[in-house]
C-alpha cells in the first residue's frame, strides 16, 4: 500500500492539498432512503473554504483513483490523523 496516496482505508482522514486550495473525499447519501446507496464527493475547496468543484462517483476506489490521478502529481499529500510538529516543546502533551 502507497502511504501517499489516498485509498479505500484512509479516504475519510487524507487529502491533498496545495498553498491555497485542498481536495478530499467526502461521503453522501441516496435521497431515496429505500436504495440504500452511499454517494462518494471528490471536492476541491480554496483557502476560504468556498467549494469551487465537486465530482459524485458511486465507489470509493473510483474516488480514490480519480483524486490520486488527478492531485496526486501537483499536490502535498496531507494525512489529518498525523499531527503536525509546531517546532517548540516536547510534542507529547495535548498542549502541543
Amino acid at each position: 500500500m502507497d502511504f501517499n496516496t489516498v485509498t479505500a482505508e484512509n479516504w475519510n482522514f487524507c487529502q491533498y492539498k496545495s498553498d491555497e486550495l485542498k481536495a478530499f473525499i467526502s461521503l453522501g447519501a441516496s435521497p431515496d432512503i429505500l436504495d440504500n446507496k452511499f454517494t462518494y464527493f471528490v471536492t476541491v475547496l480554496d483557502e476560504h473554504n468556498n467549494e469551487l468543484q465537486q465530482d459524485e462517483f458511486d465507489d470509493i476506489n473510483a474516488a480514490c483513483h480519480f483524486i490520486n490521478n488527478k492531485y496526486s502529481q501537483i499536490w502535498d499529500f496531507n494525512n489529518l490523523s498525523v499531527k503536525e510538529s509546531s517546532g517548540s516543546g516536547c510534542g507529547s502533551c495535548v498542549a502541543h
